[in-house]
């Protein structure tokens, strides 16, 4: 899971890229638009995910027995839910300004989900 998580979000990092640079939305078209932030999701999914690790392993409360299973689990489940974040404020701005009001929002957002994922709900 690791390995193929790190491909993946090297892929899509050169596939944003690539889309940045070479084309525009005009030229995309709608599914173009949606690809880019499907790919971005992907893309911040890996950062996530290597930073909950990062602050898993860091934190040092988890036995060292239990430390690769639980960790990968546990990083990967609030991963996915921190990747959001970025991702909605890319959708914000596209639409209008980015304000200290969806800021706001987002980071709410971002507290709630993680809080239900830290008591297993979603």
């Amino acid at each position: 899971m690791n390995k193929l998580l790190l491909i993946v979000s090297v892929f899509a990092f050169i596939v944003l890229l690539m889309m940045m640079f070479l084309t525009s939305p005009s030229k995309v078209g709608p599914v173009g638009v949606l690809v880019f932030f499907t790919i971005s999701y992907l893309f911040f999914l890996g950062l996530a995910v290597l930073c909950c690790r990062l602050f898993f392993l860091l934190r040092g409360k988890l036995n060292r027995a239990k430390v690769t299973g639980n960790i990968e689990k546990k990083s990967l489940r609030y991963g996915m839910v921190i990747a959001i974040a970025p991702v909605a404020l890319l959708i914000a701005g596209s639409l209008s300004g980015i304000t200290i009001w969806e800021v706001l929002l987002v980071g709410i957002l971002e507290i709630l989900l993680c809080f239900l994922t830290s008591r297993n709900v979603i």
